[in-house]
């Protein structure tokens, strides 16, 4: 009891999550100087092109496979002449502690209390995949879920603008924005979010190319950003542990549509079945949907890479600081994404894939089924 008491009270104190925040700070700071592939390859040649194509002028040039969105950040990098390999990374390691704070905000709706926003803050930042994302790797996902979680945020909180708003600009960053619409979706069907909104996201992602048309390029080029992404790597999957790992690249091209069209079915069916007005949602139940959405749809989607679970991730971390049971479910999506991330090593080879996608179709199963079990009713309401 008395050992139980005292572990309770050292969680309950803010001083000790704020020491795992400067501890993580000083993980993040020894790995700075870490060069990957990912910077040698893609990102330095990047900075490299800018800096001998005129800074802003070289967004006239087709050098890069990203949105123009990250490259502005490149450029200004470029501009303002920081070490490179620091700044790339510190600019995704702010992101990640902005999206830690708004998952503590998020938490904060139900319990009221600060002590969960620096449980968050001390948490997200040091999950092995973000870890590995921003100060490892040099990747940029922190910036994409970022806004995809104000925009969660701000729908809790019942603003359909600037919810709406932030998925516009999270897509602006990233495709990936997609594994969450089937969220949005259902906060449609069940007139959470009135359909004109949604008309934000194109005007945004069109607000977001002008710059780069402004300084010469294509708007055909840029119009067509994602289309070019999905025709860059030729892979039903890359290091991820999902349906088609059992299904060789030589159909590439015939399940890269199928595949689509049953995430588009799969979304469909779905959010028809949990339209029907007799389910009444709270705000636990609108957090698991969030996690769901972010597992399944990477799960059956083709040309996932390791890194695509990092929104899931993190709402894995939110799902339990506010259902606070079901642990398994986070640490299994976790495991799940850390496997990924070693696998895209040298460990390639080695390390089987099979294991991987039994432990992430369990935890899909057991998300699901206790996301149905935890549906009210509104006859049930009605009775209590």
């Amino acid at each position: 009891m008395n050992s139980n008491y005292k572990t309770t009270r050292i969680l309950s104190n803010e001083n000790f999550w704020i020491g795992i925040i400067i501890s993580g700070l000083i993980l993040k700071t020894i790995m700075l100087p870490i060069k990957t592939g990912d910077f040698i390859v893609f990102i330095e040649p990047w900075l490299e092109f800018i800096k001998a194509h005129g800074y802003f002028h070289s967004l006239k040039y087709n050098f890069y496979n990203y949105t123009p969105s990250y490259i502005y950040i490149l450029v200004i990098i470029a501009k303002i002449g920081l070490n490179p390999l620091y700044a790339v990374k510190i600019v995704s390691i702010i992101f990640e502690y902005f999206a830690a704070f708004i998952i503590g905000k998020i938490a904060f709706q139900k319990y009221k209390n600060n002590l969960v926003i620096w449980v968050a803050i001390a948490i997200i930042p040091l999950l092995p995949s973000v870890v590995l994302n921003s100060s490892y790797l040099s990747q940029c996902d922190s910036i994409y879920s970022t806004f995809v979680l104000l925009s969660i945020y701000f729908i809790l909180k019942n603003k359909q603008f600037a919810s709406v708003l932030f998925i516009g600009i999270a897509f602006a960053f990233k495709m990936q924005t997609a594994i969450i619409l089937p969220f949005f979706f259902v906060l449609w069907l069940r007139s959470k979010i009135n359909w004109y909104y949604f008309l934000l996201i194109p005007v945004v992602f069109i607000i977001s190319l002008l710059p780069a048309w402004e300084f010469g390029r294509s708007f055909s080029d840029l119009i067509n950003v994602y289309l070019s992404q999905t025709n860059h790597y030729h892979f039903l999957t890359m290091n991820f542990p999902n349906l088609y790992i059992w299904i060789s690249n030589e159909y590439y091209e015939q399940l890269k549509i199928t595949g689509m069209i049953i995430t588009a079915l799969f979304t469909l069916l779905s959010g028809y079945f949990l339209s029907n007005k007799k389910y009444i949602f709270t705000f636990e139940i609108w957090i698991k949907l969030s996690f769901l959405s972010a597992i399944v749809i990477p799960f059956i989607l083709p040309g996932m890479h390791e890194r695509y679970m990092y929104l899931g991730d993190v709402l894995g971390v939110l799902y339990y600081i506010v259902v606070r049971k079901n642990i398994h479910l986070p640490v299994g999506i976790l495991l799940v994404s850390f496997y990924s991330y070693i696998r895209c090593s040298r460990y390639n080879e080695i390390l089987p894939m099979g294991p991987a996608f039994v432990l992430y179709l369990t935890v899909i199963a057991l998300t699901t089924f206790d996301f149905i079990k935890s549906l009210k009713y509104e006859s049930d309401i009605i009775k209590k």
